[in-house]
């Protein structure tokens, strides 16, 4: 028990707190420009260059093409990176590079004068920072003690809710404005430093050897076997499913706001005050939701609780279609409670279940791919769908697509129960 204990502070003194907060500081500015980006200016853009009974389209659109090279990148990047060997790292590099590359995609989206060159660079942005997410994604399993994943985790959400609170904020402060774009790009490239001095160690080790002359259809079941077979499948699986039920919430809310709670007025201040609650509400759950779920060894009881709070919001949504401005906050406080919850427990759920740490980038995009691939899909068809039901002036639609997050919800909260490795 003494030897036990005192690898166990060993472990504690060389991952401390610190190297915590440095090493998830690279997901605060990943969400300083996701969030605002995706939830409000992109959104914002395509309401002031597309007629209103074309925007469900327009947005689902766009959505849909970014999404597609969310999907598909993280896990082709990811497996690039287990694979890379410099003297700089597997990952660092990619996450260099990537970041860099985002930059033409904020200016093309500040400029932009027609939706082509919106979508243009829109699909830059999610190409870069995506493969840089990618990258980033396998740090953590490769440098964190395993002892330590809830605690990792809890930093991560921790960090992505202070990402979301500030870049929500800052939008808010300023609107739509050319100096806007340039604070995210400062922002981003200013958080991935102290990623980059945390996550030292990474790639120390040479990458696995190459088994040549296998057969191609041999490799591609290979890659895709997390997608099925194991624990992760299922962590994969239920990840997709609350994600479509965040996205369904996320990628609605402005024109809901907009058209049902405040009459047609202009939603963009009041959808990053509702952010900002949901944020501040999350953060506490969030954080120390992250730690308990080390102390107790549970995950899956946080991912009950916060599946259970989202699905209530979004039935309220339904149910009410609220026009009071303090219940719209009041949800938004329970709301936020969810999302913390998930959030603490999320990332720990990925890295306690991946079952070879070798390909840890590979298999974390493909988790990564959860929550992305229904940012592509559920907007492309939702936007269709909302547009018929709605009409030119009509707000019904609403209500099926919000019913479509309380099953998701559901779902990936029930079926979190067949994750068998993990308690």
């Amino acid at each position: 028990m003494a030897a036990i204990g005192t690898i166990e502070r060993r472990i504690h003194e060389e991952f401390g707190n610190l190297r915590h907060a440095a090493l998830s500081a690279f997901w605060f500015g990943q969400n300083f420009l996701w969030i605002p980006v995706s939830s409000i200016l992109l959104q914002n853009r395509v309401d002031a260059l597309v007629p209103r009974d074309l925007q469900g389209r327009g947005i689902g659109l766009a959505f849909g093409l970014g999404g597609f090279l969310a999907v598909t990148v993280p896990p082709i990047v990811g497996a690039w990176s287990d694979r890379l060997n410099t003297r700089f790292g597997r990952r660092r590099p990619i996450m260099v590079v990537g970041t860099l590359l985002t930059l033409p995609g904020l200016f093309l989206m500040m400029v932009a004068g027609n939706y082509p060159e919106l979508i243009a660079g829109y699909a830059i942005i999610q190409f870069f920072f995506n493969g840089a997410g990618a990258a980033y994604a396998g740090v953590v399993p490769d440098v964190v003690p395993a002892q330590q994943f809830g605690k990792a985790s809890g930093f991560l959400g921790t960090m992505t809710l202070f990402g979301i609170a500030a870049g929500t904020g800052t939008t808010f402060l300023l609107g739509d404005v050319p100096i806007l774009y340039v604070i995210i790009a400062v922002v981003v490239l200013i958080s991935l430093v102290p990623a980059l001095w945390a996550a030292r160690g990474e790639g120390a080790t040479p990458p696995p050897p190459v088994v040549e002359g296998r057969p191609l259809a041999d490799r591609v079941r290979e890659f895709l076997r997390p997608l099925h077979e194991g624990d992760l499948a299922w962590v994969i699986f239920t990840r997709l499913m609350v994600s479509a039920g965040i996205t369904v919430v996320q990628f609605n809310l402005l024109n809901f706001f907009r058209y049902v709670v405040l009459g047609g007025a202009a939603a963009d201040k009041f959808t990053a005050i509702w952010l900002l609650v949901v944020t501040a509400t999350a953060l506490p759950f969030g954080f120390v939701g992250g730690l308990l779920s080390d102390r107790f060894r549970r995950r899956k009881i946080f991912v009950y609780v916060a599946g259970a709070a989202q699905a209530f919001v979004a039935l309220a949504f339904v149910i009410l279609y609220p026009t009071s401005q303090p219940v719209v906050f009041a949800l938004g406080v329970a709301y936020g409670v969810g999302y913390g919850l998930y959030y603490a427990v999320d990332w720990a759920l990925a890295m306690d279940t991946l079952p070879d740490k070798s390909k840890a980038a590979k298999d974390m995009g493909l988790f990564h791919v959860a929550l992305t691939f229904p940012q592509a899909f559920v907007p492309f068809v939702a936007g269709p769908v909302l547009d018929a039901i709605n009409g030119p002036h009509g707000t019904g639609g609403y209500r099926v697509v919000f019913s479509s997050a309380v099953v998701f919800m559901a779902l990936g909260t029930f079926f979190v129960s067949r994750i068998k490795s993990v308690r």
